[in-house]
C-alpha cells in the first residue's frame, strides 16, 4: 500500500495542472489571437482608405490619358471641352528695363 500511497500525491499534482493549466493556457492563446484579430482589423481599414485614394488617382491618370490620345491621335485636334494648348506667338517680347519701369518691345526674327 506504500506505493499507492506515493502514486496518489502524483495524481492530485497532474489534476490540479489540468484543472489550472488548461484554462490558463486557453486564456493566453485567446488573449494573443484577439489582439492579432485587433491589429488585423485596423490593418485591413487602414489598407481600405488607401486602395480608395489610389483609385480615385488612377482614375484621375486615366482621364488624363485619354484626353492626351485623344489630342495626339485626332486629325481635327478639335475636341469638346478640352484645353486647347497655347501657341507660342511669332513675335518676342523683350523688356527693357529704365529707371521708372520697364517697356515692352517686339522683336521679329530674321528669315
Amino acid at each position: 500500500m506504500d506505493k499507492n500511497n506515493k502514486d496518489y500525491p502524483k495524481e492530485q499534482v497532474i489534476s490540479i495542472l489540468k484543472e489550472w493549466a488548461s484554462p490558463v493556457l486557453i486564456g493566453i492563446v485567446g488573449m494573443l489571437l484577439w489582439r492579432d484579430v485587433t491589429e488585423m482589423r485596423s490593418d485591413v481599414k487602414l489598407l481600405l482608405v488607401q486602395q480608395s485614394a489610389d483609385r480615385v488617382k488612377i482614375e484621375q491618370l486615366e482621364t488624363d490619358v485619354k484626353m492626351l490620345k485623344g489630342y495626339l491621335f485626332t486629325e481635327s485636334r478639335d475636341l469638346p471641352n478640352q484645353p486647347q494648348p497655347q501657341q507660342p506667338s511669332q513675335d518676342k517680347q523683350v523688356a527693357i528695363l529704365k529707371e521708372d519701369g520697364y517697356e515692352l518691345v517686339p522683336i521679329k526674327e530674321k528669315k
